[in-house]
């Protein structure tokens, strides 16, 4: 069932970390897809590694489903249906020896065990073999090993791990980077099909031409802050770029 749009699954209040970034607000409803975007090193991949908990923030709240998150950490996001697809794939996402079987269904173990901890392995096949064609995962077997994949592939193997978690929070790190056109647009459309499905995205790229294809809204930082928020309809190379160099502030006002 589509939740309301409404519902504000991620809200951030004044959320810092030092030397990184200062003083970050926004929320983010059911269904929506926000982008995030600005220079490297204007925070924005940290913002993402805090609303992981891989890093805790210096200041500031973070509420997920209406209620505030105390002491978080990675397992805390996890059980909150928090997912993070990172942009590193090979260090942070596959293990690469193994199998696209085995890298899709390691999180999830025990929902493929029965009662006394046997791996239901028909389960795990089915399923796999179903994510294979939904993601249209070019491969000759679900036993081939993901080392053998094409850099779009595996990429899309990392996003149908996380979808197996029933995560309802995705964490976009560069989705797209280092990947042909044709796999670009599969994962451009599989974000919009998730999105209609209820799950909130965040996507963090430097690609405008593709917040523009997909982000209701998008935040843009520069130097560890908020400079603009900018809504579908407004996101264009030149506002974000004048934004993402500071040359507009919030109110589009020139300050050259």
């Amino acid at each position: 069932a589509h939740m309301p749009r409404e519902e504000k699954l991620l809200e951030v209040e004044h959320l810092s970390l030092s030397g990184k970034f200062e003083d970050v607000t926004f929320s983010v409803k059911s269904g929506e897809i926000l982008g995030l975007t600005g220079f490297v090193g204007a925070g924005k991949t940290e913002l993402a590694r805090v609303l992981f908990g891989i890093d805790a923030p210096s200041s500031g709240v973070i509420r997920l489903h209406g209620k505030k998150v105390e002491h978080y950490s990675i397992s805390k996001a996890i059980a909150q249906g928090v997912a993070l697809i990172p942009e590193d794939r090979r260090k942070d996402g596959l293990v690469t020896s193994r199998t696209i079987l085995e890298n899709l269904t390691l999180p999830m173990l025990s929902h493929y065990c029965n009662r006394l901890g046997v791996i239901r392995k028909r389960k795990e096949a089915s399923e796999t073999d179903d994510y294979i064609h939904k993601l249209n995962i070019v491969t000759t077997s679900r036993n081939k090993r993901v080392r053998y994949l094409s850099g779009g592939n595996q990429q899309k193997v990392i996003l149908a791990r996380w979808l197996n978690t029933e995560a309802d929070i995705l964490l976009m790190d560069n989705p797209t980077q280092g990947i042909d056109v044709g796999a670009k647009a599969e994962i451009y459309k599989l974000i919009l099909a998730l999105a209609r499905e209820g799950k909130t995205i965040l996507v963090n790229t430097l690609e405008i031409p593709e917040l523009q294809k997909v982000a209701d809204r998008c935040v843009v930082f520069y130097h560890g802050h908020v400079q603009s928020v900018f809504e579908h309809r407004e996101i264009s190379e030149q506002n974000v770029m004048l934004s993402a160099t500071n040359a507009i502030n919030v109110e589009g006002a020139n300050r050259q």
